[in-house]
C-alpha cells in the first residue's frame, strides 16, 4: 500500500482505538547525523500522536536509538538497552496482556529479521489472537503480511521514519482539523 493512503487508514483507526502498541525497529538506528535529526523530528511526531493514550513501545534499538525517542519510560520496554530491567518486561506484558478484546492498533514501524521474536512475531500472534487488533507494517522493503493476517493488517512499503514525518502531525493542525493522527 502507497504510504498515504497507509496513513489515512491509520488515522482512522487510531481515532478508535481504545490502546496502540507501537515497535520500533532498525530503520530509526541514527547512523549519520541527518538521518539522526530526521529519527529526532519523525520521534517528535511519533509521541504526538500518542499523547494522551494508552500506549506502549517496543524496540529492538539500543541506549543512543532509545535515548532519541524520547519516550516515557514507564510507556517503554527496550531489552537491548544496560538499564532494562526484569520489573519493565513484567510492566510491559501486563500492559499487553489488557488489551485482548480492545481496539488495538500495532503499528510496527522499520522493523527487519535482526531480532523477529521480539516485535514482529508478536505483533502478528497478538494481531491474530485478538479480534479487534489492526497490525500496521512500515518498512522500506520487509512489508510483507502473512496471508493469515490479510483481513487484519496494513502492509506499507516505506522507510518508517520518512512515514512518520510525511504524517506531518503539527499542533496548529490537530486543533485546526480536531485530528489526533497522520494526514
Amino acid at each position: 500500500m502507497e504510504g498515504e493512503a497507509g496513513a489515512k487508514q491509520l488515522r482512522e483507526r487510531l481515532l478508535n482505538a481504545q490502546k496502540i502498541l507501537v515497535g520500533i525497529g532498525t530503520e530509526w538506528d541514527p547512523k549519520t547525523p541527518e538521518r539522526k535529526a530526521k529519527i529526532t523530528t519523525a520521534a517528535e511526531t511519533l509521541r504526538r500522536l500518542l499523547s494522551g493514550r494508552d500506549y506502549y513501545v517496543i524496540t529492538s534499538l539500543e541506549e543512543e536509538g532509545v535515548l532519541a525517542l524520547g519516550i516515557e519510560k514507564e510507556h517503554m520496554a527496550a531489552p537491548f538497552c544496560v538499564s532494562f530491567t526484569e520489573e519493565d518486561w513484567k510492566n510491559y506484558t501486563a500492559w499487553l496482556a489488557g488489551t485482548l478484546n480492545r481496539n488495538l492498533v500495532l503499528l510496527e514501524l522499520g522493523e527487519d529479521f535482526k531480532n523477529p521474536s521480539l516485535i514482529r512475531w508478536p505483533f502478528e500472534k497478538t494481531a491474530m489472537l485478538n479480534q479487534k487488533a489492526v497490525l500496521f507494517r512500515v518498512h522500506k522493503s520487509l512489508s510483507q503480511i502473512p496471508d493469515t493476517l490479510k483481513e487484519k493488517a496494513v502492509s506499507i512499503a516505506a522507510d518508517s521514519v520518512e512515514f512518520l514525518l510525511a504524517c506531518g502531525i503539527t499542533e496548529e493542525k490537530d486543533e485546526q482539523e480536531g485530528t489526533n493522527g497522520c494526514d
